[in-house]
């Protein structure tokens, strides 16, 4: 199959668009277009239901998806396998959501490196679901979560815990000033976001709703407001009196897991990375200016 076929596919499916998709491809939106009615053609059924200002996947389409990632992973990974030196022998795909790579995982990348010689990395952000389909898909080695994924054929390590505290850009703010202050949801897994929600006696609208930690911190010292963010982020800003903890609240410690397939042929070389892993400290290494 034309893998040009399936990354159109893709970029559709992702934009929703097919002018944002023939922009992101340096490609016209004819070309986009026939790709997508070429593959249909192929594959025999239709892909997509085209509306007037949306895009959406047919169940044929949204069959599709996975395979297409696996295949275009597969042609990647093949082509990694082949072209890279004989230096660099061990290769790892890592798998992160946004906040754990924002926290700490992007900082670790050097450590990793400089541990392993040789070694070659890639890496990718997505959400928890789509990390678990990936690394059962075999497109990762590894992933590193907040929630321990909860499937036999995975192995789950427990490898270490992200400090969160409640900051605020207004001195001496207890939970009862936050709606005033504007508060900025800060997406830290499903099972923290419900107790996110219970903290407030009536439902508070976010002001930013947001999956990155740096987004949100950027945003509430320019603008204001207050989250929950990882202590080693914000203990820089709180020494300096940027941003305050707020008041009455407690930190809160969220385990981080490593989870990667027990029946993977590079189990035995991916372990030490596994192991360093739970050894290194989760936080980054330096606090941003």
């Amino acid at each position: 199959m034309n893998t040009d076929l399936l990354k159109t596919f893709l970029e559709v499916s992702k934009t929703r668009h097919f002018g944002r998709a023939a922009d992101n491809l340096y490609l016209t939106q004819s070309a986009v277009s026939f790709r997508v009615k070429q593959l249909e053609e192929l594959i025999g059924v239709p892909l997509f239901i085209r509306e007037r200002n949306n895009i959406l996947l047919t169940s044929s389409g949204e069959r599709l998806l996975p395979h297409a990632e696996n295949i275009l992973a597969a042609c990647q990974l093949a082509l990694q396998d082949v072209g890279v030196s004989k230096l660099q022998d061990l290769q790892l795909a890592l798998g992160g959501t946004s906040n754990v790579w924002d926290s700490f995982l992007q900082s670790i990348l050097p450590k990793l490196a400089g541990a392993f010689p040789g070694l070659h990395v890639r890496t990718e952000v997505n959400p928890p679901q789509e990390l678990i389909r990936a690394l059962i898909g075999g497109r990762l080695d590894i992933i590193v979560v907040l929630g321990p994924p909860n499937i036999a054929e995975l192995n789950v390590t427990e490898i270490g815990h992200l400090e969160l505290v409640m900051v605020a850009s207004q001195k001496d703010a207890s939970l009862d000033d936050i709606p005033r202050i504007g508060h900025v949801f800060v997406d830290w897994g499903t099972a923290f976001n419900l107790q996110q929600a219970r903290l407030f006696s009536e439902p508070v609208a976010p002001i930013l709703h947001t999956g990155q930690s740096h987004i949100a911190l950027e945003f509430i010292l320019s603008h204001g407001g207050a989250a929950f963010l990882p202590k080693a982020i914000v203990a820089h800003y709180t020494a300096a009196g940027h941003l305050f903890n707020v008041s009455g609240m407690d930190t809160v410690s969220r385990e981080v897991y490593a989870a990667y397939s027990g029946s993977s042929e590079h189990l035995q070389e991916m372990m030490p990375i596994v192991e360093m892993l739970e050894a290194l400290e989760l936080k980054p290494t330096d606090p941003m200016p």
